[in-house]
């Protein structure tokens, strides 16, 4: 009996109608566990008209969940139409867009089930990131179940929520516990008391149920309730009940009676406790918390028996799932078959995407090599879990591991393998900012290989050189290391490696040397990756090529490049990649004097990567301070020292952009003095670079503020001829560049004429401060007629709004809702919830009337003027 149910059933009804037209959506079902998300889910789908495809997948209690469990699933339904998905071999995100294109391409609407997604692997959490943005343009209502309270600030889960719920295709649904009512109705024909019940359950409908059916009429604990109905059963029933206990998964009839010794009848017998369910062919449990509830009440021995029992039956399987073998393995502590079957499981867990559960599988397997003395193999273990927790971003751990597998292997004759050790410890040396460790491990590395034959291991070892060496901006050492590793790397290398070697070509260029040579090729490179399919070069070269391009000014290169990389890391929600392509786009419309979209793209940067972003995060915020402090916004100081401050555990070039704006600022405001304390040790660091725009940017505020009387040697072009005194041919080549502010800035050094030309780039830009210096500049220098600044009515632009939230603060002085906003603009109300909130934070109001007081202020009555 389904109580108190219909509202949500109504919901789902609207979101199928909505789906039969062509406007898909997500419905996420929350609630906790045994508050009816199954009963609810069941209950639709039971009823829907025969013309409606279902689709059914679940997510795992496994010690670690298989990898795209729910595919898995949809796969083998007979009726899915996915029946023919490449489950074994393909892209992960290859099945995502056969899932999508079923879905899009499809007749008659479709509902696709995933239950306990709280319990969803990472490569299915991807699959929910992919679908969920995308199902609006799909005929399917796609349905999640999931504990909300279980997923805590920590929970993987969480993040994929925050990014999938403010979607105006995404709809929330939660379950709520059952009032007294509906209790009452239950223990209708119960000898029970309502009020206790309600009391004891808390309204939970698991609880009140299997209580209920369990005949105590006293208070009882849910296992209680559970193993008094398993209790009625024959001692044969009973058995079957067991063994499907010890199988997270839904467990064949064959089976079920094989692990007990039992016959089919057994089965059917099991089955009338109520607390099985079966569909003709297997049998599961009708709730998690009933099977955790037996299996749990096994005797030890009787539970170790059936795991054992069942890896015996799944090892006579053709393709034993892996994952399954290694969960099995570990309830049933069995050494041998931990150390085969987890790490198989890491890997395909790490193919798919699994990252974390790579990390489970390899931290089940390494204590039992450890205790069958397998020391090479071990540390081998140990440092591919290494790898595997550095791309879930635990560094500190990773560098735990890798240090106790090199601990491991003093005196070994795998050389490769410590090496490889070696090479490992590198890279989290570079990324927990030690360099100087990172060098030192890639030299033990180098001098252990040199001579033995390991060509492959030793072209690796100079290609992380060349990279770490690109990284600091040192060219010659990154091409010395980079000659290496092709001189050394046989023709059986890697594809990866080759692939990587021939793009980091190209960057080393674009940056360090020839940035013209360097772009064409990484095109070269880049169109090569296409021909062969190979998505994940394609993502790194327009990556290299548009931040690399960005810093060196080539913007016809560059934008392209981070437009592609964007659209590339959409496609395969590459969210960090996508983050770090915007915020390049970010300083490159900042440099181009395009600051309303350089703030918007900061923004959005800030908003979708947080403050966790990394270099993300830094680089956009950066520009967004140098707008700022361009503009004579507010803030900007304020934000250029938490970017500094931030930028000390990076690498120069991501951190000279928030140094050199911090000084602009400075000596903006007539403290020159006052930039020199993160300004002349950051010069320092860009005189010890080949980089010509690092040592010619910083080299320059160095210049402006008085630091230092001529140019640095090796500075990017426009900077030496204005720090020369050429201020013309400066200008001309910030123009040619693209860089009105900056050419401005090269007319302000000029004769009167070109301080005029610059006061006229500045007011266009709305650069108020450095217009105001100039006209003082002209005023000082004895000219009468400076033109006058543009009037305050068309300078109105409180707290440096972009032009978006201005319109929405001038409908917020008019009175309008959001609703009636997002109506007006033609933009989703989510969207516009954003706006107003920016709108808040910047004018520093809490409520719609203070905005719309400060709307009156600044652009009149009816806040309706430009």
């Amino acid at each position: 009996m389904l109580l108190e149910r219909d509202g949500l059933l109504r919901i789902l009804d609207q979101r199928l109608s909505d789906a039969r037209s062509g406007d898909g959506s997500l419905v996420l079902v929350a609630g906790e566990a045994g508050a009816g998300k199954t009963s609810l889910v069941d209950a639709f789908t039971r009823h829907l008209e025969e013309g409606v495809l279902v689709i059914t997948g679940a997510c795992d209690p496994l010690t670690t969940p298989r990898p795209l469990g729910p595919l898995h699933d949809f796969a083998s339904d007979p009726g899915s139409g996915l029946g023919d998905m490449d489950t074994a071999g393909a892209d992960p995100f290859d099945m995502f867009e056969t899932v999508l294109e079923r879905l899009r391409h499809t007749i008659r609407p479709i509902v696709m089930v995933v239950e306990d997604v709280h319990w969803a692997d990472d490569g299915t959490l991807d699959f929910l990131r992919f679908v969920g943005r995308r199902v609006h343009e799909s005929k399917a209502l796609v349905i999640c179940t999931y504990r909300d309270d279980e997923v805590g600030p920590d929970h993987p889960l969480r993040p994929v929520l925050g990014q999938l719920i403010p979607l105006d295709s995404t709809h929330r649904l939660t379950v709520p516990p059952l009032t007294l009512a509906a209790v009452r109705t239950l223990a209708a024909d119960h000898d029970a008391d309502p009020e206790a019940l309600l009391r004891i359950t808390e309204g939970n409908a698991f609880f009140v149920t299997e209580i209920l059916a369990s005949g105590n009429l006293v208070p009882v604990t849910v296992q209680e309730a559970v193993l008094s109905r398993v209790a009625r059963l024959d001692p044969k029933p009973r058995l079957v009940v067991e063994a499907v206990s010890v199988a997270p998964r839904p467990l064949d009839v064959l089976s079920a009676t094989s692990l007990t010794g039992g016959e089919l009848v057994d089965a059917d017998a099991a089955l009338s406790a109520g607390v099985l369910v079966g569909d003709g062919r297997s049998l599961r449990f009708r709730h998690e918390l009933a099977r955790t509830a037996v299996e749990d009440s096994l005797p030890p021995a009787r539970r170790l028996d059936l795991h054992l029992r069942m890896l015996r039956l799944l090892e006579d399987e053709e393709h034993p799932d892996p994952a399954r073998m290694a969960h099995h393995a570990v309830r049933a502590g069995d050494a041998k078959r931990i150390v085969e079957y987890a790490p198989i499981a890491a890997t395909e867990a790490s193919r798919r995407g699994a990252h974390r559960e790579a990390v489970s599988f390899l931290k089940a397997a390494i204590p039992e090599l450890e205790r069958l003395e397998r020391i090479n193999q071990a540390a081998k273990l140990l440092i591919d879990l290494a790898n595997e927790l550095a791309k879930v971003d635990l560094t500190d751990q990773a560098m735990t591991y890798v240090d106790d597998a090199l601990a491991m292997l003093p005196g070994s004759e795998d050389l490769s393998l410590i090496a490889m050790g070696l090479i490992t410890k590198s890279r989290l040396d570079w990324r927990r900012n030690a360099p100087d460790k990172g060098w030192a491990a890639l030299e033990e590395a180098r001098r252990l290989l040199e001579g033995t034959g390991e060509d492959v291991a030793l072209s690796e070892i100079h290609y992380q050189a060349a990279y770490a060496a690109m990284l600091a901006r040192h060219g010659v050492r990154a091409r010395q290391e980079w000659e290496a590793a092709k001189a050394t790397m046989p023709d059986l290398a890697p594809a990866d490696l080759k692939w990587r070697l021939e793009m980091l070509d190209g960057t080393i260029d674009i940056v360090l040397a020839d940035s013209r040579s360097g772009s064409e090729k990484l095109n070269r490179s880049i169109q090569k990756a296409r021909v062969s399919h190979d998505q994940s070069a394609v993502a790194d070269g327009l990556s290299m090529l548009g931040s690399g391009g960005g810093e060196a000014r080539l913007y016809d290169e560059a934008l392209p490049a981070l437009d592609e990389s964007i659209a590339h890391g959409l496609d395969h929600d590459e969210d960090y990649s996508v983050a770090y392509s915007r915020a390049w786009q970010a300083r490159i419309a900042h440099e181009r004097g395009e600051w309303d979209r350089a703030v918007e793209l900061a923004e959005l940067v800030s908003a979708t990567a947080g403050l966790q972003g990394g270099i993300a995060v830094l680089t956009a915020r950066s520009a967004l301070g140098r707008v700022r402090t361009r503009r004579g916004d507010p803030g900007a100081l304020e934000l250029l020292d938490a970017m500094v401050e931030l930028g000390r555990r990076h690498e120069l070039q991501h951190v000279w952009n928030a140094v050199c704006g911090k000084a602009e600022y400075h000596w903006l405001h007539g403290s020159a003095v006052a930039a020199l304390g993160d300004l002349a040790p950051t010069y320092e660091r860009a005189l010890d670079t080949d980089s010509e725009w690092a040592r010619g940017e910083v080299g320059f505020w160095m210049w402006r503020v008085g630091a230092i009387d001529r140019s640095p040697s090796r500075a990017a072009e426009p900077f030496a001829l204005q720090m020369s005194g050429d201020w013309r041919s400066a200008a001309d080549v910030w123009s040619e560049l693209g860089c009105p502010y900056e050419s401005g800035m090269a007319l302000a050094d000029g004769d009167t004429d070109a301080m005029l030309e610059a006061i006229a780039i500045f007011d266009t830009l709305g650069a108020g401060p450095m217009s105001r210096r100039t006209r003082a500049a002209l005023k000082a220098a004895g000219v009468e007629s400076v033109p006058r600044g543009p009037r305050s009515s068309t300078q109105a632009n409180p707290g440096g709004l972009t032009d978006r939230q201005l319109d929405v603060l001038r409908l917020i002085g008019r009175g309008k809702t959001n609703a009636e906003i997002a109506e007006e603009l033609y933009l989703s109300r989510k969207t516009v919830e954003h706006h107003v909130s920016a709108v808040f934070t910047k004018l520093a109001v809490t409520n719609r009337t203070e905005a719309a007081t400060r709307a009156v202020a600044e652009f009149g009555a009816g806040a309706d003027q430009r």
